[in-house]
C-alpha cells in the first residue's frame, strides 16, 4: 500500500480532500497535522515508532513535508489554485473563522491594502510558492525566519519549479473532481465516497470590489506564484490532462457531484 504525504496548500480545497481521504482509509489510518499546533504534531509523530509511523495510510496537513524525512517513500499529493483567489479566499478566512490562527490580527486591520502588508511580514503571501518550495519551515520550527519574497522570491520559486516535478499526484481546484477520479483510479480505490465542498469561506467575491490599485498590487506582490501557476499549467502538470479518465465511470461520478454540489448550495452548506 502507498503512504500518502498529503502536502495542504491553505485554501486550495485541502479539507474537503482530507475528509475524502478519512472516509477511504479511516480516521484512525490517518495521521492529521494540527494546523492550530504544528510543531506539537510534528513532534508526536516523530516520537512514534518506525513500524507504527509506517502504519499510518495518510500524513496530511499544512507543513506536512518536513515530515516527509520521517517517511519511507511517500506518494506525495497537492492540490493548487489560482494565485489571486487564493491569496483572496485566505483573506477572508483569516478575518473571520474561529479557527484561524490569525483572526485576532487580522480582524482588525482596516483595508485589504493593510491585509496585504500583513501578508508579506507574515509569510501568507506566495503561499504556492512558499509551501512548495518547502520555505515555510517555520509552521514546524517558530523560531526559523519567513523568508523574504523580495530577497529570496526568485529563489524559492526556482525550487518550487523543480519540486512539483517530484509529485506523485497534482491537480488544481478548478479540476477538483475530475482530479479526485484520476487520483482514486492511480491509488486503486474501490470507490469514490460521497463528498461536497468543506471549509468554503464565506464572501469570496472580495475581488469585486477590490480598486485598480489593489488589484496592481496583488499582481506585484503575488508575481512568485503567479509565475508558478503559470509554469503549473503550461507544463501540463496537472495530472488529470494526461490521464485517461474519460468514460462512463468518470461522467457519473462528476455528474453525481454537480448535483451534490448544487444540493449543499440550495440547502446552505457551503
Amino acid at each position: 500500500m502507498k503512504q500518502i504525504l498529503f502536502n495542504h496548500i491553505p485554501k486550495t480545497g485541502g479539507t474537503t480532500l482530507r475528509i475524502i481521504l478519512n472516509k477511504v482509509y479511516g480516521n484512525n489510518n490517518v495521521f492529521f497535522i494540527n494546523s492550530k499546533d504544528i510543531p506539537a504534531s510534528y513532534k508526536k509523530f516523530k516520537s512514534l515508532s518506525t513500524d507504527v509511523r509506517n502504519g499510518y495510510s495518510v500524513i496530511s496537513g499544512h507543513g506536512s513535508e518536513f515530515f516527509s524525512v520521517l517517511m519511507a517513500t511517500p506518494f506525495r499529493i497537492c492540490l493548487l489554485r489560482e494565485p489571486k483567489s487564493l491569496f483572496i479566499s485566505q483573506y477572508n478566512y483569516l478575518r473571520q473563522s474561529k479557527n484561524s490562527n490569525f483572526l485576532n490580527e487580522v480582524s482588525t486591520l482596516n483595508s485589504f491594502d493593510e491585509y496585504i502588508d500583513y501578508a508579506i511580514k507574515s509569510g501568507q503571501d506566495n503561499l504556492l510558492t512558499r509551501y512548495l518550495s518547502k520555505s515555510n519551515s517555520w509552521l514546524v520550527h517558530p523560531q526559523d525566519a519567513i523568508p523574504s519574497m523580495e530577497n529570496e522570491g526568485d529563489g524559492l520559486l526556482d525550487a518550487a519549479k523543480k519540486e512539483l516535478h517530484g509529485y506523485d499526484f497534482l491537480t488544481d481546484l478548478e479540476n477538483f473532481d475530475a482530479g479526485i477520479y484520476c487520483l482514486s483510479k492511480n491509488l486503486g480505490w474501490k470507490s469514490i465516497p460521497n463528498y461536497r465542498p468543506s471549509n468554503v469561506t464565506i464572501k469570496d467575491s472580495t475581488m469585486a470590489i477590490l480598486t485598480d490599485a489593489d488589484t496592481h498590487r496583488l499582481n506585484k506582490v503575488l508575481s512568485w506564484d503567479i509565475e508558478l501557476y503559470e509554469y503549473f499549467k503550461n507544463n501540463a502538470l496537472d495530472s488529470t490532462v494526461s490521464a485517461s479518465h474519460k468514460g462512463i465511470g468518470y461522467n457519473l461520478i462528476i455528474w453525481k457531484q454537480r448535483l451534490i454540489n448544487l444540493l449543499a448550495r440550495v440547502m446552505g452548506k457551503r
